[in-house]
């Protein structure tokens, strides 16, 4: 693989960004003081979890102790079927270097080419996203070697092949259905299902390289932001949705050098990694619980 030769430090974590992430259950009942519930998180063995990271919840700055995201947990697998949805399991998106999909579906190419270590991976249809807090780094993130979805990669194929899967999916539903629900109306599909100019906004999007809205630090200072759009327009931009903060999942994450901190035959499944955070996050319910008494 071709390294960078320019390093690139912030002090965030980038959106779009693929990164490995690590539950910190220790640090996330440490602030409440509960020696059993800390006795339960040290007996923990979290794993590692291949993850894409889609949306940054509010404005980050600087010596903040965690920023919170959005996360995609990343598969080795096909979409697990779910009828009543109407999702199948071709479902999926191969992530380049992988090209294996039953209906020779094209692959997502993440950048720089070749970075991406795994050969075996795929977006999921509809997965459950789930919001984490990225824990700071006193050396901040070392992106260097980070690997990324483009915002023109986003949208002329992640959401274009989402929006095909969403039509897929409203269909086989409605074929599910008694026929007097037949006068249902089609979704409307607004991300791409079919080519189509792109407005000047989203144009100067594309031929731009968004990185972190913390980019290169210096960004901020100089009062100019060049990130996503659509991630400002889905965010809290001063202080983020934090009412339910204690029960957001703590987790450690890399984002340079994936393969270093995760093997290929070691990703997870993403129930794996659902079935973690709904126990340590019911362990901080009960402390909850706890104080009140």
């Amino acid at each position: 693989m071709e390294s960078s030769n320019t390093e690139k430090i912030f002090y965030s974590p980038s959106p779009r960004s693929y990164a490995v992430i690590r539950l910190n259950p220790v640090e996330m009942v440490r602030p409440f003081d509960d020696a059993q519930a800390l006795l339960q998180a040290q007996a923990m063995r979290p794993k590692s979890y291949l993850v894409y990271l889609q949306l940054e919840r509010a404005l980050p700055w600087p010596d903040q102790p965690w920023y919170r995201f959005e996360v995609e947990p990343i598969a080795t697998t096909l979409r697990p079927e779910d009828k009543a949805r109407g999702i199948t399991s071709d479902m999926c998106i191969p992530i380049f270097p992988n090209t294996d999909h039953p209906t020779g579906r094209e692959s997502v190419r993440p950048e720089p080419e070749g970075l991406f270590p795994y050969d075996n991976c795929y977006h999921w249809f509809h997965p459950k996203l789930v919001d984490v807090r990225i824990r700071a780094r006193p050396e901040e993130f070392d992106e260097t070697n980070a690997v990324a979805i483009s915002v023109r990669t986003r949208i002329r194929t992640l959401m274009r092949l989402l929006d095909e899967d969403d039509v897929k999916a409203f269909e086989n539903r409605q074929n599910l259905r008694p026929a007097e629900f037949a006068e249902i109306r089609r979704p409307q599909i607004n991300r791409g299902n079919v080519p189509r100019p792109l407005d000047a906004a989203q144009e100067q999007l594309e031929d731009s390289e968004v990185s972190s809205i913390s980019s290169e630090a210096t960004t901020w200072k100089d009062g100019a932001s060049n990130h996503s759009l659509d991630n400002l327009a889905a965010m809290d931009i001063f202080s983020g949705p934090n009412d339910d903060v204690d029960l957001v999942p703590l987790v450690d994450l890399w984002i340079s050098e994936l393969g270093d901190h995760l093997k290929q035959e070691d990703i997870p499944d993403p129930q794996e990694m659902y079935a973690e955070f709904d126990q340590i996050t019911k362990w901080v319910v009960v402390d909850y619980q706890r104080e009140r008494i």
